[in-house]
C-alpha cells in the first residue's frame, strides 16, 4: 500500500474519509480587502509577493481546520504551483493547479500522463496567449492592468488579467479581448479576475482524470466545494456539492 492509499483509507468513525475537491480563493480564504471580520494574522491562509497575503475569517479557520482532519482535502486552484505553494493549509494528498492543467502527486511530483496532454495543447494555445497579452499591451497605456501569462514547467497554460484600481475597468478591455480569443479560449470573469484558458485545460478535466486513475478516490465518497461558475463543472463529478454563501453561483441563482 502507498502512503497515498494509507492516507486516502485511514478509517474515521464512519468508514473511510471522504475525498473533497476543492477550490481556494474566494472558498476557504479571500485576500485582506475582502476580509468581512479584522484581519488576524494567525489565519494567514496564503502569502502573495505583492504583499495582498489571503486571510481566513473565524468560521472559514474552523472549518479547514475540521475539512482537514475530516476528509482527504484536494485543492483544484487557478493557482499557479509557485503560488499554491505559499499557501499555509496542511495539503497532503494529491492537488491540481493552474486550473487544471497541473496535478501533483502527494510528494509534489507532477503527473507524467496529464503533464503530456496538457503539452499538447499547450503548444496548440501559445500563440493565442501571446496574442491576447500583446493586445492588452495596447490597451493598457495609463498602466491600468496587471496582466500575465501563466506558464508550468516552462509552458505557457492560460492568460490572467487583474485591474489596479476599480474592478468595472475591465469592462473597457472585457470585450476586444473575447473577441480576439474566439472559441478557442474558455473565458471567465470573477470579480476583479479575468482569465482566457485554452479549451481542454480544465478544472474538471483534471479532477476527472485524477478520478480515473486512483481508484482509491473511485471508490470513496467525492464531495466538491467552490464559489465561481468555473467551479461548477468539476463539482458536478461529485456525490455532494458546497457553496459559499457570498460567492458568484449563489447570485447566479439569485437571478434565476
Amino acid at each position: 500500500m502507498t502512503p497515498t492509499d494509507s492516507a486516502l483509507s485511514e478509517p474515521l468513525e464512519g468508514g473511510q474519509r471522504p475525498v473533497l475537491f476543492t477550490d481556494l480563493d474566494d472558498t476557504l480564504f479571500q485576500t485582506a480587502r475582502k476580509m468581512v471580520e479584522p484581519v488576524c494574522e494567525s489565519r494567514l491562509a496564503a502569502e502573495a509577493t505583492n504583499g495582498h497575503h489571503s486571510y481566513m475569517t473565524v468560521s472559514q479557520a474552523a472549518m479547514t481546520a475540521w475539512l482537514v482532519k475530516a476528509t482527504c482535502l484536494v485543492p483544484v486552484t487557478a493557482r499557479s504551483t509557485e503560488a499554491l505553494s505559499r499557501c499555509r493549509i496542511a495539503f497532503n494528498s494529491w492537488k491540481i493547479a493552474s486550473n487544471g492543467a497541473v496535478i501533483l502527486t502527494p510528494d509534489d511530483k507532477v503527473e507524467r500522463d496529464w503533464s503530456q496532454h496538457i503539452n499538447c495543447l499547450s503548444d496548440a494555445a501559445a500563440k493565442g496567449l501571446e496574442a491576447l497579452n500583446a493586445e492588452t499591451d495596447k490597451l493598457n497605456p495609463a498602466g491600468r492592468f496587471r496582466h500575465w501569462i501563466v506558464h508550468e514547467q516552462g509552458r505557457p497554460i492560460y492568460f490572467c488579467v487583474k485591474s489596479n484600481g476599480e474592478e468595472a475597468w475591465l469592462d473597457t478591455i472585457e470585450g476586444r479581448l473575447r473577441l480576439l480569443a474566439g472559441e478557442d479560449f474558455v473565458y471567465h470573469r470573477n470579480g476583479n479576475n479575468l482569465s482566457f484558458t485554452p479549451q481542454g485545460i480544465s478544472k474538471r478535466a483534471a479532477v476527472a482524470h485524477l478520478i480515473d486513475l486512483r481508484p482509491e478516490i473511485r471508490h470513496s465518497i467525492i464531495l466538491a466545494m467552490g464559489d465561481s461558475l468555473t467551479d461548477l463543472p468539476f463539482m458536478q463529478l461529485a456525490n455532494m456539492m458546497m457553496i459559499p454563501p457570498a460567492s458568484q453561483i449563489v447570485s447566479a441563482i439569485g437571478k434565476e
